[in-house]
């Protein structure tokens, strides 16, 4: 695994994560169309901090913000994100696509999350229209909530949004 430099002593890996309930694969090994080494190791050092609750307090902002930074890797974490949804309830649920439906759950995704998961099984160009609207800080929240989902599944499968 490539050192990615951080800003942080440390890096991120399945081999270091402590924490193991359902596995799932890292962005990484989703094969992401238009991916680059860099970006996947950036994605699976986000995703591995998350799951690993890194106790460090600049470690996973430095990555979000990183991530954010990179319109693309913000996209290839929220399709990752959304596929993975989508494969377990058999479609992405109103609570990921509605933002009123959002806020009812204990997973509160963005409505920058909710508008990008409304249009993931829509055409390419609906999706991207979407993505081109969102600035660094949008992204963020985009970064944030993919990872947070995800790792939410981990550790309560299907029952996550319905708390």
């Amino acid at each position: 695994m490539e050192k990615l430099v951080t800003g942080t002593d440390h890096v991120h890996t399945a081999a270091t994560v402590r924490r193991r309930q359902r596995q799932f694969v890292p962005p990484s090994g989703l094969h992401l169309h238009r991916a680059t080494r860099a970006d996947t190791v950036l994605l699976d050092q986000l995703f591995y901090a998350t799951v690993d609750e890194c106790p460090d307090p600049h470690c996973r902002p430095l990555l979000l913000d990183r991530v954010a930074a990179d319109a693309e890797a913000t996209r290839k974490l929220a399709d990752w994100a959304c596929y993975i949804a989508s494969e377990m309830y058999c479609g992405l649920p109103a609570e990921l696509v509605d933002e009123d439906e959002a806020a009812t759950t204990v997973f509160h995704p963005s409505p920058f999350f909710c508008r990008l998961a409304a249009e993931y099984h829509n055409p390419e160009p609906a999706l991207d229209a979407v993505y081109a609207t969102y600035d660094t800080a949008q992204r963020r929240q985009v970064a944030d909530n993919a990872v947070a989902l995800v790792d939410g599944f981990q550790v309560w499968w299907t029952d996550f949004l319905y708390q």
